[in-house]
């Protein structure tokens, strides 16, 4: 694709709009330093907005009011050149101004215009200048509107006479789009998220300006995510997501589409290359979709997820997410071993039948060979995973993914403008808060419900205390966030040997 620059001191010629009047820019002296205009011609379907599908290549065409970022390089001024279209397609004249200069000077051309601009490394060497580019993360899309994200980059001369400067740069693609095609939605689709267990997706990048290939991703992430606003009433959807070309052929990730109403369903995929200029169709059958299991407090895609409820038994030998009202298993700090919390085993219930936790344990890990009655002198590490000895994070070891034990920070930040608890900001005190109750909680305007379990004695060989009165969660720094009718308390002082719910989060 070719662009053209035209900048003219008195009158704007827009070569595809009107005729270039001649005289008037003979009459004009062209300057250095002075305020100009320029005037960029562009042909080529390329940018964001609309796309159709020509093989696995990428063909766009300009929407009004898409924007340029130029830099004109060594000149002052020029360093983010906005230059803007009124007009819609394939071929659409850009204007903006600039600061004058003489001479010929290498130009570089960036899609979408952004206001911090973009720095270009070895600008005086067109062939290998380099600019670092961020993808933003989470990203916003509205289902039948422009396709966000989508960098493109480019290279080019302009050369100044006494009265103009002509110039022109190509324009290439740097991004990979997904286009998830979304069949039998239960809703309207409010997100979408790519995930994997490790660290897997670009979200930062070094590409070369002469062929917008990267040359040294940057940063990775385990998880892309995009809040989408979707105005459609039926049950097929077309959602697009942009991302930096990655090789993920040896590699499996999930795509997981979230919709109104709580409902989310997760597909696995593998053995993808994401190339440069290329789209890939995915069919995604949204059948079956089932309630979250973890919420995001600060919005989708932004914050933490906290799991919905504490950890559960799930047979002799795994766990899972309980309902938001169940008390949960007890663990003590850095133990695979989860106790009773009631009379049926399973965390379900509140600690209220002070079963002996020798004959209350439900779950342990497979291939436990460490004693079945609770550890006076326990001193285990969450971060030591050893499964015949009971130690490891609960979260990481039951629930795999990214799930984890929070952060004293994480409790700190989801309770840091609690101001004038519990009859404002984020918290409500629900129930009696009386000893032995199974109607307290602590809930969080998110829709988080923490239960006021109550714990499993550190001095008492394990018997109950506090149920319905103080809730306590287990942190990774062995202190945990505690709670009260009236009090929150993050970084909690706590013996490792005693017994606590967990509720789990992920990145």
């Amino acid at each position: 694709m070719k662009i053209k620059f035209l900048i003219a001191g008195a009158a704007l010629c827009l070569l595809s709009v009107t005729g270039c009047d001649n005289d008037a820019i003979e009459k004009s002296d062209l300057q250095s330093g002075q305020k100009v205009l320029m005037t960029m011609q562009t042909s080529g379907p390329r940018t964001r907005a609309d796309y159709t599908d020509n093989g696995t290549n990428m063909s766009f065409s300009w929407r009004s009011a898409d924007e340029l970022s130029v830099v004109v390089d060594g000149v002052t001024g020029n360093e983010n050149c906005q230059l803007a279209t009124s007009t819609a397609g394939k071929s659409v004249p850009f204007s903006g101004t600039v600061t004058a200069f003489t001479g010929t000077k290498n130009i570089y051309a960036f899609y979408p215009f952004s206001q911090s601009g973009y720095t270009v490394t070895g600008g005086s060497t067109p062939s290998t200048a380099t600019a670092a580019l961020t993808l933003p993360n989470p990203q916003t899309y509205t289902i039948g509107g422009a396709l966000s994200n989508s960098f493109m980059v480019g290279i080019g001369t302009a050369t100044a006479t006494a009265t103009a400067i002509n110039a022109s740069a190509g324009l290439k693609q740097v991004m990979s789009v997904i286009k998830l095609n979304i069949t039998n939605a239960p809703g309207k689709v409010i997100g979408v998220k790519l995930r994997s267990a490790e660290a897997l997706f670009p979200t930062t990048a070094t590409v070369s300006l002469s062929d917008a290939t990267i040359s040294n991703p940057g940063t990775l992430a385990s998880k892309l995510s995009m809040a989408v606003t979707d105005g459609t009433s039926g049950t097929d959807k077309e959602v697009f997501l942009a991302m930096f070309p990655v090789d993920l052929r040896t590699k499996t990730f999930s795509v997981e589409v979230y919709f109104e109403g709580g409902l989310v369903k997760s597909i696995d995929k593998a053995g993808v290359l994401f190339a440069r200029n290329t789209f890939y169709v995915m069919p995604f059958d949204a059948a079956g979709a089932t309630t979250y299991q973890y919420i995001d407090p600060a919005g989708f895609g932004v914050g933490l997820e906290w799991a919905t409820g504490n950890l559960v038994a799930n047979g002799a030998n795994s766990a899972r997410i309980g309902a938001p009202e169940d008390g949960g298993l007890f663990f003590q700090f850095g133990s695979l071993i989860g106790w009773s919390g009631g009379a049926t085993g399973d965390g379900t219930g509140r600690g209220t039948d002070n079963i002996t936790p020798a004959l209350s344990q439900r779950i342990t890990p497979a291939g436990y060979s460490g004693s079945p009655i609770w550890d006076t002198g326990w001193v285990g590490d969450a971060a030591t995973q050893n499964v015949a000895t009971g130690t490891g994070d609960p979260c990481r070891y039951y629930l795999g993914g990214l799930w984890r034990l929070p952060k004293g920070s994480d409790f700190v930040s989801l309770i840091a403008d609690n101001s004038g608890y519990p009859n404002a900001g984020p918290w409500t005190a629900v129930g009696t808060f009386t000893s032995g109750s199974s109607d307290s909680y602590l809930v969080h305007t998110s829709g988080l419900k923490f239960s006021i379990s109550g714990s499993r004695g550190d001095v008492n060989g394990g018997g109950f205390y506090d149920v319905g009165v103080i809730g306590s969660y287990w942190s990774n720094d062995a202190r945990v966030f505690s709670i009260t009718s009236s009090v929150l308390n993050p970084s909690n002082g706590a013996n490792r040997f005693a017994g606590v719910p967990v509720r789990c989060v992920r990145d």
